[in-house]
Order: structure tokens, then sequence, then C-alpha cells
């Protein structure tokens, strides 16, 4: 049985996009793609680091995730504001098998 599951994961999203949302706004456009930024889940939630958090129970980083690939690949390095909802779906998705994987079969 998986430690996250449909309504887990809706509301990890929801807190992902918030903490996107709030580093965005702070540091504009262009830093939710700066190499070694993270998204972590942590004993104290969900956290924007770059590497700040050790032994994080998950995390990704943002650059790895599809939407940042695109724009860092396509040579912009602004993401726009309508790329936080995807890159939040991604850093939810990635984060959650992670956690997942921690219950044993």
């Amino acid at each position: 049985m998986p430690l996250l599951g449909n309504a887990e994961k809706a509301e990890l999203e929801r807190l992902i996009l918030a903490r996107l949302v709030e580093h965005y706004e702070a540091h504009g456009s262009g830093a939710l793609l700066t190499e070694g930024l993270r998204v972590v889940v942590n004993a104290a939630g969900i956290a924007i680091d770059r590497g700040e958090t050790l032994d994080p129970l998950a995390m990704v980083e943002v650059r790895s995730l599809f939407t940042a690939l695109c724009y860092v690949t396509g040579g912009t390095m602004a993401l726009p504001r309508d790329g936080l909802e995807p890159l939040a779906t991604e850093a939810t998705s990635a984060l959650a098998a992670q956690i997942n994987r921690l219950v044993p079969d």
C-alpha cells in the first residue's frame, strides 16, 4: 500500500505549487531554472533549496523536470508564470514516487 494515495498527492501538489509561486514572486522568472535548485520534502514540509536540506525524505532538482528542461534547452532562462502548474505536477510525480518507494512491497 503506497504512503501517498490520490488525495495525498493532490495536497502535495498544492503545497509544491505554493512554494514555487512564492519563489517565483520573490526571485523572478529565471530563479526557478538556476542550477542546483531543488524541491524537497522533509519533516518540516515542502521547501525550495540549493542543497541546504541534508538527507531529505524526497527531492528533485527543478531543472531535471520536463517543463524546466524545455525552457533551458530552448535557450531561455525565464520560466513564464503559466509554467508553474505543470512544473508542480511533474515535481509531485517525482517526489511521490520516491516517497512511495519507502514502503516495502
